[in-house]
């Protein structure tokens, strides 16, 4: 068949792009031309372009599917959802209509209409991993956090290329149901991942601390700054444990870092370093701090006018 299919256009002199150009219908140039104007944001273009596409061929889901896409990038998610379902109606299985809808409705915090849509995009496609990702996402806003890890524990499964945020938001979920050991293993993968993964490195050091284990919070804390030197948060909290040790010199040097990346100026880093002050014999030095974090926070039980 396919020597007859040359045979024809050598001697009729069609050339394949001659063909393919018959090949495509004006529904779909119209179709194609659509998706350029979208990704140059010209929405009025793109939506006057699918308009046509759909009148010559209202059959088609996938003609729904890209004016559903146009008017989710405009923000109009009435006109979306509408887009969204009539894709589905013309093409029930098509996956991306269900996840992108799902993705609008979660948006919208429509959390079960939106795991609905994931279920059922999973359902097409058992074996890809977004659907999984995106249905744990949902859990976990919704707070269903055994759920969430559930699906982000498929979704590891699922990829090929593991992500650092899929062990870093299986994580949070365990800080949720209070499993901080399995959080620091999570957090443990996530760095395998990405060793600088901020969300990871803070995490890690953070359950440590819930685990009474200051020691290792401490060298988290010393690799987080690091990488980010300039965190105020992290100099705060190895600050903290400097104290607890007694390293009082190295505490004060955690203080004033704090209070140099800081933006705005915040009460509790004044009594910090105050009490290590007082901790060095610098008395006077802590007044001054003492009546600087007093000042702020009677500043801001001001009621403003």
């Amino acid at each position: 068949m396919f020597y007859k299919i040359c045979a024809v256009i050598f001697f009729t002199g069609v050339s394949f792009n001659s063909l393919a150009a018959i090949a495509e219908s004006p529904a779909r140039k119209l179709q194609n031309d659509a998706e350029t104007m979208r990704d140059y944001e010209r929405f009025p273009a793109a939506l006057q372009a699918i308009d046509k596409a759909i009148k010559l061929e209202p059959q088609r889901g996938d003609l729904y599917l890209t004016r559903a896409k146009i008017y989710d990038d405009m923000g109009n998610n009435g006109e979306a959802l509408k887009n969204y379902t009539l894709a589905i109606r013309h093409s029930p299985r098509d996956f991306d209509a269900y996840r992108l809808r799902g993705k609008l409705y979660a948006s919208m915090k429509d959390f079960d209409k939106a795991i609905a849509d994931f279920s059922k995009s999973i359902e097409i496609k058992p074996d890809f991993k977004g659907g999984y990702a995106d249905r744990a996402l949902a859990y976990e806003l919704m707070k269903n956090y055994t759920k969430a890890i559930e699906d982000y524990t498929l979704t590891i499964k699922h990829t090929n290329t593991v992500r650092d945020w899929y062990f870093n938001h299986r994580a949070k979920c365990y800080i949720q149901l209070k499993q901080y050991d399995k959080a620091v293993k999570d957090f443990d993968q996530a760095l395998k991942v990405k060793p600088a993964s901020y969300e990871a490195i803070h995490g890690r050091a953070q359950m440590y601390m819930f685990l009474k284990k200051p020691e290792l919070a401490l060298l988290d804390y010393t690799r987080l700054l690091k990488v980010h030197p300039d965190d105020p948060d992290a100099h705060l909290k190895r600050g903290d444990i400097y104290f607890s040790r007694g390293e009082n010199a190295k505490a004060l040097d955690d203080y004033n870092s704090a209070m140099e990346n800081e933006v705005g100026e915040a009460p509790y880093i004044y009594e910090k370093r105050a009490r290590v002050l007082r901790k060095l014999g610098k008395s006077d030095m802590a007044k001054q701090d003492e009546k600087k974090a007093q000042k702020l926070r009677e500043s801001a039980a001001v009621t403003k006018i």
